[in-house]
């Protein structure tokens, strides 16, 4: 096989991150009984946006974001409302959401069956990946979870993929293969780690160089396998 190792991003590349982050933000806000409307959580979804990159330019850290992102949106908007209690609330109702991309959990399953070594590898919060893992049934084909708030690096920093390649079994990186849809964290950080990369994309990125680009299971599949 021309991999024996994959790394996998999860959210926005197995698990359906925009589609669970719209339905918790909106339960969120219904808990609180805080007005809300698709213009507010499209302002939500830019706001959140441009802290996570800023995250992974180091500028801020990943504690910041979870209560900033609303602090910034409140004021914007003049909503009085708790911050603090809506940033905890929505984690909540994130945590409670696993949804699948259609295909997902059968490509890593079948991966799995033929012997290839599955780890996930994400930026999110520790104890939401890992419960939004458990409910969708990924924690059963994954071998370890890498999870920046546990290692105290991020995608894509070296000293992340560091750890990462002292905690698996293939040393040899022409077998490794990292998959993921984020051009700065996933592709940029498996470059820098002199690994192979997959842009789970169906548009090419100026910005970057990736070995493959495809957004399709299939095609991940045989440029595994293959």
């Amino acid at each position: 096989m021309r991999y024996t190792t994959a790394l996998f991003d999860l959210d926005g590349t197995l698990l359906d991150f925009l589609t669970a982050e719209k339905q918790g933000f909106f339960k969120a806000f219904e808990k609180l009984g805080i007005p809300c409307n698709e213009a507010i959580y499209e302002r939500y979804s830019a706001i959140n946006d441009s802290l996570w990159k800023a995250f992974e330019r180091k500028e801020i850290s990943k504690e910041i974001i979870g209560t900033k992102r609303y602090e910034l949106l409140f004021d914007e908007y003049g909503i009085e409302a708790d911050f603090k209690l809506c940033g905890e609330t929505y984690k909540a109702m994130l945590a409670e959401s696993g949804i699948l991309y259609d295909g997902a959990i059968e490509l890593c399953e079948r991966l799995k069956s033929k012997g290839i070594m599955l780890y996930a590898v994400t930026n999110g919060t520790q104890y939401i990946q890992e419960s939004r893992m458990k409910i969708s049934g990924l924690d059963k084909v994954f071998i370890r979870t890498f999870v920046s708030e546990e290692i105290g690096y991020q995608k894509p920093d070296k000293e992340y993929f560091d750890f990462v390649f002292a905690n698996i079994e293939e040393k040899d990186k022409t077998k490794i293969l990292i998959i993921g849809d984020s051009p700065t964290s996933d592709i940029k950080g498996g470059i820098n780690a002199g690994i192979d990369t997959c842009y789970f994309s169906d548009k090419p990125n100026p910005s970057i160089n990736p070995t493959y680009i495809t957004n399709s299971y299939d095609e991940i599949e045989k440029i595994i396998t293959t």
